[in-house]
C-alpha cells in the first residue's frame, strides 16, 4: 500500500472518529462577571471556560418558598418575571401528584430525538431521559425515595422507549446532586432569579387565560447545575459553555404551571473534538395528577403531555 493511500485512510478514520465524538455529543436532555461574583471568564487553548472555582450558586437563587407565600397574600403585586417563574415553580413542585413530559430535538451533524419524563407520588420521585439518532442510543431512568437514589442506565429502542437492566447505581441525595446538579425532588436545575437573567430580555405577558413569562438566562450563572449535569450524562471532557439560553413558561391564571419552551444553543468538548448543539424541548406539566411510577420493564407513554396549544 502506498504511503499516499495510507495517509488517505488514516485521515478518513480521524474524521470518522470526529464524527462519532460529535454525534456524541448531543446531551440527553446554558454577560460574564468579574472575580466579586465568583465566576471567572478564562482563555483555555482558545477557548472560553468558566472557573467556577469561588462560585457560591446560593448567593444567586430566590426564595421560592418566600415569593408563593407573598403572591398567595397579594397576587395583584408586580413582580418581576423571574418571581413570577419561581412562583409557579414552587407551587408545582409542592404538588402531592404530579408529572411532566418533554419532547424535542438536538441538532448538531444531525438531528437527535430528546425524551424526558418525571413523576412525583408523595414522597417517591422518577425520572427518565431518551435520546437516539442515527449515532446514538441514550436512555437514563433515576428513582428516589427519601435520600436514597437508584439510578439506571440503558439504551433507547425508539425515540420513546428505553431498555435498562436492572443494575443500579445507588447514590444518597448528596452525592447524586454533586453528579447530576441535582435531586429529583428539587425537580428544576435551572439557577432563576433576579440576578442570573438578563433583565432587559425578560417580559410577561397576560390574557384573559394564560400568564405567559419569557425569560433569558445568564449564561453562566442560571447554567451552574445544568452543566454539571451534561457533563456527566455526557463524559464530556469540559463543562460546555452557553451562547444563549431561553425560556418561555405558560401558567394558568392562578399561576398553575402548564408548559415551559426551552431554546438553547452551546458548545460541547469530548477528546479534544467540539461541537455546536441547539436544543429545542417543549416539556409540559400535569400539576396535581397522579401517573403511576413504572417499572423497569414498563414504558412511559409519551403521548400524555396532553394539550400542545400553550406553545
Amino acid at each position: 500500500m502506498s504511503a499516499m493511500k495510507k495517509s488517505k485512510e488514516r485521515k478518513a478514520m480521524t474524521n470518522r472518529q470526529k464524527n462519532i465524538i460529535q454525534y456524541s455529543l448531543i446531551v440527553l436532555a446554558t454577560v460574564s462577571l468579574g472575580i466579586t461574583t465568583g465566576v471567572v471568564i478564562k482563555k483555555n487553548y482558545g477557548q472560553v471556560e468558566t472557573d467556577y472555582s469561588n462560585f457560591n450558586p446560593d448567593e444567586f437563587k430566590a426564595n421560592s418558598s418566600k415569593l408563593l407565600k407573598e403572591y398567595e397574600k397579594n397576587p395583584n403585586k408586580n413582580f418581576t418575571p423571574s418571581e413570577l417563574v419561581n412562583i409557579g415553580l414552587e407551587k408545582y413542585r409542592i404538588c402531592d401528584n404530579s408529572y411532566s413530559i418533554g419532547v424535542g430535538q438536538a441538532s448538531t451533524i444531525v438531528n437527535q430525538t430528546i425524551r424526558n419524563a418525571q413523576a412525583k407520588n408523595g414522597n417517591q420521585y422518577f425520572e427518565e431521559s431518551i435520546s437516539r439518532s442515527s449515532m446514538v442510543s441514550l436512555a437514563n431512568r433515576v428513582n428516589q425515595v427519601g435520600d436514597e437514589i437508584s439510578a439506571y442506565k440503558g439504551k433507547a429502542k425508539d425515540s420513546d422507549t428505553g431498555e435498562y437492566k436492572n443494575e443500579p447505581v445507588k447514590y444518597q441525595a448528596s452525592d447524586y446532586k454533586t453528579d447530576w446538579g441535582k435531586t429529583l425532588e428539587e425537580m428544576f436545575i435551572y439557577i432563576i432569579s433576579d440576578k442570573s437573567v438578563l433583565t432587559d430580555k425578560c417580559s410577561i405577558n397576560k390574557d384573559s387565560n394564560y400568564i405567559r413569562v419569557h425569560l433569558e438566562l445568564d449564561t453562566d450563572i442560571a447554567s451552574y447545575y445544568y452543566k454539571i449535569q451534561m457533563k456527566t450524562i455526557s463524559n464530556l471532557s469540559s463543562l460546555p459553555t452557553f451562547e444563549y439560553l431561553k425560556q418561555t413558561y405558560t401558567f394558568d391564571s392562578n399561576m398553575t404551571l402548564l408548559h415551559c419552551r426551552v431554546d438553547e444553543k452551546y458548545k460541547a468538548s469530548m477528546a479534544g473534538v467540539s461541537a455546536n448543539i441547539h436544543n429545542l424541548i417543549d416539556y409540559y406539566y400535569h400539576a396535581n395528577e397522579y401517573l403511576k411510577i413504572p417499572e423497569l420493564n414498563e414504558s412511559i407513554d409519551y403521548s400524555l403531555k396532553g394539550e400542545t396549544q400553550y406553545e
